[in-house]
């Protein structure tokens, strides 16, 4: 089997799953009697516990030299949380058991997207798979898995929600041990990325236009919710964002290069102030549906922006850059706005979008950084 297509599977497996967790695991949660301020700390903990984690795993990953085995007991872990959560919703005190629980579930998963990630930009590097193609693989089976459980939960209700992400991530970890491992980088140090100014910069930008997405990944579903839309309809709103994105993964390849990392942020940031001020607005489905092409803009063109940079970092120390990234680019931001997410949407509901568009837009101040990498990288073509 090619790798890519081994590697396809198994970012199909998680995704899956992960697409579950965004769309309807606060769906989950509120049905189960949480407030909004308790579902932000939920999430918003579980982020915040990544910023340890995540690293860790990309440094255990990197002293090893394996990240199959990683990922593998990542994934089983993340699965065998999941399925504790039912128990922990019905405990005396549910809302630490599911705090608990979910934190567990999102810290053994939080190592699975930078690990393959580093693991299929390797494989790139030797020419062994197309990570554009590759990494369309996981988009595909999000949008996929996002419109079929919106439609299985219009049939069951919520409490489908833990078992979907059990079986998603069972899945990953038995196709974990189907994966290729990257050929070895050498014993040559790569030191501390975040020394790198174009890491910095690339930090910076994913920071904001990323931990933007954490009212959308939170509190989306639960707006629109409020605005009479189904559960089917919200899942078909948000898989309809990663079609653009696949189709981006697949056939743009020839444009992010063209572009690149400083113009694709730059687009990105302002994608982000765009779509996040008409979502605070937006009520309709039809324009709520031509809004979320933008995912594409604000999602894909700045995880694209990243991996340029990342891929000019010394092979050995891939895992780590791709483990800070998550872990300081991502989940660290993500957390604190996830929880501020839930304090203030209550009282704003929708206007809680608007925060997120001004923090998307501070994306533009890594273009200095972003832009010296290219100069560098052209003086040595």
């Amino acid at each position: 089997m090619p790798d890519g297509t081994r590697v396809g599977l198994f970012l199909g497996a998680f995704f899956a799953a992960a697409a579950v967790t965004s769309a309807y695991l606060p769906l989950w949660f509120a049905d189960r009697g949480l407030t909004a301020a308790e579902i932000g700390t939920v999430l918003g903990l579980g982020s915040l516990l990544r910023v340890v984690a995540v690293p860790g795993c990309g440094w255990l990953a990197d002293a090893v030299g394996r990240r199959r085995v990683v990922l593998l007991a990542a994934a089983g872990l993340a699965a065998g949380c999941a399925a504790l959560l039912p128990g922990a919703a019905q405990m005396p005190d549910p809302f630490w058991a599911v705090l608990v629980v979910s934190a567990a579930q999102g810290v053994s998963a939080s190592a699975l997207t930078p690990l393959s990630d580093a693991l299929a930009l390797a494989l790139a590097g030797a020419g062994r798979l197309d990570y554009g193609r590759t990494r369309a693989w996981g988009s595909a089976s999000y949008m996929a898995a996002t419109a079929l459980a919106g439609g299985l939960l219009d049939r069951t209700g919520s409490a489908v929600v833990p078992w979907v992400l059990a079986a998603g991530y069972g899945a990953a970890s038995v196709l974990a041990a189907l994966l290729p491992e990257a050929p070895p980088p050498g014993r040559r140090r790569g030191g501390n990325p975040l020394r790198l100014r174009a890491f910095r910069a690339a930090l910076l930008a994913t920071a904001a236009i990323q931990g933007a997405h954490a009212a959308y990944y939170g509190f989306a579903p639960l707006h629109w919710r409020s605005l009479g839309i189904t559960d089917g309809a919200i899942g078909l709103l948000i898989a309809e964002g990663i079609v653009a994105e696949v189709a981006l993964f697949v056939w743009g390849r020839r444009l992010v290069e063209r572009l690149g990392p400083a113009r694709l942020t730059a687009l990105a940031a302002g994608l982000s102030v765009l779509r996040w001020t008409a979502t605070a607005f937006v009520t309709g489905v039809p324009v709520l549906a031509a809004v979320q092409v933008l995912h594409a803009g604000t999602f894909a063109f700045q995880h694209l922006s990243t991996m340029l940079v990342l891929r000019t970092l010394p092979a050995a120390r891939a895992g780590t850059a791709q483990a800070l990234m998550s872990a300081l680019g991502f989940s660290a931001p993500t957390a604190a706005l996830t929880w501020v997410s839930g304090q203030v949407y209550g009282p704003l509901g929708g206007g809680t979008f608007l925060a997120m568009a001004a923090v998307g837009g501070l994306g533009l101040l890594a273009l200095p950084g972003l832009r010296q990498v290219e100069r560098r990288s052209q003086s040595c073509a």
